[in-house]
């Protein structure tokens, strides 16, 4: 009689392959929804923070620097710079923006210079209006800040083409969790 012995390291690696790009349920990270235009801050399965974003022009994964788009897939977060000093000329017909960025820029490890950051235009906020970066009302970028940390994980979808309607309410995480997170900080 031939019999298969299963080794317990090679389902326990298997394990670990498979699930590598999943979040753990008590991980605290980030989710950019390409398609419903938001960015919810998810923690063991609660959400302590939701915001209508904009994101690149483009569609579809990011290929080169300057293609309009925003990238796909897990990234983390490498670096928070004051960016209040910062502006952009958009190559819209405006020219030069002062302060285009908000007061921070939360760089990612997309590549090409990818990142979350406020904006000079609050209007833009839920319209593919970006370069391939992911804008936040400035006001709504300060309080997230906080609850960010270098090294946490940002996944951002792929667009769907089907109409997927945004949430108008998204329940959030009760304070006393935000708090203890702020603590441990």
């Amino acid at each position: 009689m031939n019999r298969t012995i299963l080794r317990p390291c090679a389902i326990a690696l298997g394990l670990i392959i498979s699930l590598a790009n999943v979040p753990l349920a008590a991980e605290t990270f980030v989710r950019i929804d390409k398609t419903r235009l938001t960015l919810t801050l998810l923690s063991d399965g609660d959400t302590l923070a939701h915001h209508r974003i904009s994101c690149g022009r483009g569609y579809g994964h990011k290929q080169r620097q300057g293609d309009l788009r925003t990238p796909e897939g897990w990234f983390t977060i490498v670096s928070f710079t004051d960016a209040r000093e910062w502006g952009h000329d958009f190559h819209d017909g405006k020219g030069f923006i002062p302060h285009a960025y908000g007061p921070w820029f939360i760089r990612l490890s997309a590549g090409s210079g990818i990142g979350i950051h406020g904006t000079h235009d609050p209007e833009s906020i839920g319209l593919r209006a970006t370069e391939g970066c992911i804008r936040l009302r400035n006001e709504e970028l300060a309080r997230l800040k906080p609850l960010l940390y270098r090294g946490m994980r940002v996944h951002i979808l792929p667009e769907r083409f089907e109409t997927i309607p945004c949430p108008e309410i998204v329940p959030l995480a009760n304070e006393n969790k935000i708090e203890k997170i702020l603590e441990l900080r």
